[in-house]
């Protein structure tokens, strides 16, 4: 792996443009994880087709499940790793007179909409864009200031990511 000096935001930026050409809609089933390799940094500050490679890896109905499992620790071999997901949002709001309101699950709330989220993670740190289905043509960016139980497991998943070492039989035979 190559260090790259691209922000997480615009890297972010370039692989969702480039996968909402390829997706249909904003609901799928289940959460996707990628590994992307950066094949030219200006042409991604460009959002320039062709800049990445972008490799599916794994996909899960539990988005958690997915960013924990063993087997997501492959993103390691790649400049970046990439969460995609869809689901409902719903505004929040910080007064108090909105109690019920704000405890209402999104799925429910009277003025939910439906969103995928993709959100990028490498040695630079997180970014992340989403779109909303009744404005497909805006997107929203968030260079790192997410917080919240997705942010943190995605945050953990390329940086606390446990390296496990097989030893092979052979080798075994070497340490005695």
């Amino acid at each position: 792996m190559t260090q790259h000096s691209i922000s997480p935001v615009t890297l972010a930026t370039c692989v969702e443009d480039s996968l909402h050409l390829s997706l249909d809609g904003f609901d799928l089933s289940r959460a996707r994880l990628y590994g992307i390799s950066i094949v030219d940094e200006q042409a991604v500050a460009r959002n320039e087709n062709g800049a990445l490679r972008i490799t599916f890896l794994a996909e899960h109905g539990d988005v958690y499940e997915l960013l924990e499992a063993q087997t997501s620790a492959i993103v390691r071999m790649f400049d970046a790793a990439v969460v995609l997901t869809c689901g409902w949002a719903a505004p929040i709001r910080g007064d108090e007179e909105n109690d019920d309101e704000s405890a209402t699950p999104p799925s429910q709330h009277p003025e939910r909409r439906r969103v995928r989220l993709v959100v990028v993670v490498s040695d630079a740190g997180v970014g992340s864009v989403l779109r909303f289905a009744d404005t497909p043509h805006d997107v929203v960016t968030d260079a790192g200031a997410a917080r919240g139980s997705l942010a943190d497991a995605v945050t953990n998943m390329w940086f606390d990511c446990p390296v496990n070492v097989a030893q092979s039989s052979t080798d075994s035979a070497l340490l005695e």
